[in-house]
């Protein structure tokens, strides 16, 4: 079966607000540039606003966020092509993590405030769900914290599923095991933070990002629990209206931390010192960075509200990313997916 090239680089988009079906596109890499050049023709999907690879490269999974559904590709020498959608679960998937050894996906899904485990079939494609995890609670903020709004499953190195709940201030971990997920412990977060994305250092330290609050939380790790140790605006300087963080990532060395800011429009670059951050710079980005991509020298961002994905080349001393002045045309960009060899 093959498997996307290492140079591919897929963008996911939200479709129904930009009016386009082009939802899917898949762009080459010039390793020397990083200038992206169109490879194939768009795939039609709705508002698939998150993708993932399965570790082989041979399978792509979508959340179609606005239809309530996850989606199953399979890699053709001609593109992608769609193998079933099933439904998650619940109300608005945001995000997906895909079994390192290729046996299930996880779907974080935001409105419903759940979670559902995906068993991957012979050929590649979803079978329906066969657990859904429903998570309770509120939060301080009566329009964005009314309920449980799962926004992020992440499997971490040491086995364990993180799963950030903006609704609740809290990160639930679990255990992954045969028949499914067993809860380990629910870590509360400061309220009224929501927390969003997290991204796990090489240390283990888990830096999260909170959205409604605009900080950057460090967390040590515990049998399962996660206990906050420092916390740091998201951005180095002082943002002239509000701003959301949304994507936050470390780099391969651990030397760096990098946060999208929506709102400053940014990506704010951190220092990593143990368990405290130290701020760097404010990049400026286009419009709403939703999220971005570390690829070898480069980044890649998605401006959301700017209809494009902006190109960085990145300094491994300093860490600073310098805009190569290359952007391409993408209706409302939500993800950038690297190849999974290459991520």
């Amino acid at each position: 079966m093959p498997s996307v090239p290492p140079d591919l680089v897929h963008i996911g988009s939200y479709t129904a607000k930009a009016g386009t079906a082009q939802a899917i596109t898949a762009w080459r890499q010039d390793p020397d540039t990083g200038r992206l050049e169109p490879a194939g023709a768009p795939v039609a999907a709705v508002d698939p606003s998150w993708l993932a690879w399965h570790p082989a490269g041979t399978h792509l999974y979508a959340a179609s966020e606005s239809a309530a559904q996850v989606l199953s590709y399979a890699v053709t020498g001609d593109g992608l092509e769609l193998l079933g959608a099933q439904p998650s679960g619940g109300a608005d998937p945001c995000h997906l993590a895909v079994d390192p050894r290729g046996r299930f996906v996880v779907a974080a899904n935001y409105s419903g405030g759940s979670v559902a485990v995906f068993a991957i079939g012979a050929d590649g494609a979803l079978l329906p769900y066969h657990q859904l995890v429903a998570h309770e609670g509120s939060g301080p903020d009566p329009d964005r914290q009314e309920g449980p709004h799962a926004h992020m499953a992440l499997l971490a190195p040491d086995g364990l599923l993180h799963v950030t709940d903006l609704g609740t201030d809290e990160v639930r971990s679990y255990a992954v095991e045969p028949d499914g997920l067993r809860p380990v412990a629910a870590s509360p977060l400061v309220a009224g933070m929501g927390p969003r994305h997290l991204a796990v250092h090489p240390s283990g330290v888990v830096f999260v990002a909170g959205e409604l609050d605009s900080t950057v939380v460090a967390c040590a790790v515990a049998d399962g629990v996660l206990r906050p140790v420092s916390s740091v605006a998201a951005t180095a300087g002082e943002p002239s209206e509000r701003n959301y963080p949304s994507h936050l990532e470390c780099s391969p060395d651990g030397r760096f931390l990098y946060v999208a800011n929506r709102g400053a429009d940014c990506l704010t670059v951190f220092a990593v010192e143990g368990t405290a951050l130290r701020p760097v710079a404010d990049v400026p980005t286009g419009r709403w960075p939703r999220h971005f991509a570390l690829l070898g020298d480069f980044v890649y961002v998605a401006d959301q509200d700017g209809d494009t994905v902006s190109v960085y080349r990145r300094d491994p001393a300093t860490g600073l990313p310098e805009p190569t002045g290359d952007t391409v045309s993408v209706p409302n960009p939500s993800c950038v997916l690297p190849a999974p060899h290459r991520a």
